[in-house]
């Protein structure tokens, strides 16, 4: 990341992650049946890992009133990362989530645009990853404010912008690349080693899952036919 990040000139930390397999107080909001209920699977230690240093991290944005720009450690970086960059520096306050990458290809509006081929865009439904994303510290509160239970990934959790309420924004096009695509890449990573869904609350999980589509279609209500996709 040293050697990513230095020609760009950029003032840039290390966060030191939390490791999964050793655990952490914040574990204790995981709800291990609500998993099973909500998603059908129960989160690993890498993915309680990964949502626990997301958090710290929200609480460090609001702690210190500063907007911060989230990168994992296993990311490249594309020619127009400069100019996102600096267009993301500027609306962050006003979108309070811009999300850099994304490990799936979603339907999207045009919001705004900087003139010079970088756009602020809206996805219809989230991207998923959590490879590179900034943060306002008002938006890292409102994510806080709902992450009192854990029963899904963290990058869902950022997904769920009907329930608390911080809209799936990015800047087009992703100036990030996630990369770590493979079990040997990846401790989170599963494929196919990810154990199949449980059946048990099957009901239960259709009903949730009913409840959540209608809540992204009231959200998305004001974009319908402003939808568009883009190589």
């Amino acid at each position: 990341m040293i050697t990513t990040l230095a020609p760009f000139g950029l003032p840039y930390g290390f966060f030191n992650a939390v490791e999964g397999r050793n655990g952490h107080p914040l574990f204790e909001k995981f709800d291990p049946r609500l998993a099973e209920i909500r998603r059908g699977f129960i989160l690993n230690a890498g993915e309680l890992g990964c949502y626990a240093s997301h958090y710290l991290l929200w609480e460090r944005s609001v702690r210190e009133s500063k907007a911060l720009l989230i990168f994992e450690d296993d990311v490249s970086i594309n020619g127009n990362f400069l100019e996102a960059y600096r267009y993301a520096a500027d609306k962050i306050g006003t979108y309070g989530l811009i999300r850099f990458s994304g490990h799936k290809q979603r339907s999207f509006r045009v919001c705004e645009t900087s003139g010079s081929g970088t756009d602020v865009i809206r996805f219809k439904i989230g991207p998923h990853g959590t490879s590179c994303y900034a943060v306002s510290p008002k938006a890292a509160a409102k994510l806080l404010a709902k992450a009192d239970v854990w029963f899904e990934p963290v990058d869902c959790h950022l997904d769920r912008f009907w329930t608390h309420g911080v809209g799936s924004y990015g800047v087009w096009p992703l100036p990030v690349t996630h990369t770590a695509e493979t079990a040997e890449q990846s401790e989170i990573w599963q494929g196919a080693k990810r154990e199949r869904k449980s059946r048990r609350f099957r009901k239960l999980r259709a009903i949730y899952r009913a409840g959540d589509d209608i809540g992204r279609f009231v959200c998305n209500l004001p974009s319908i036919g402003r939808w568009q996709n883009r190589a």
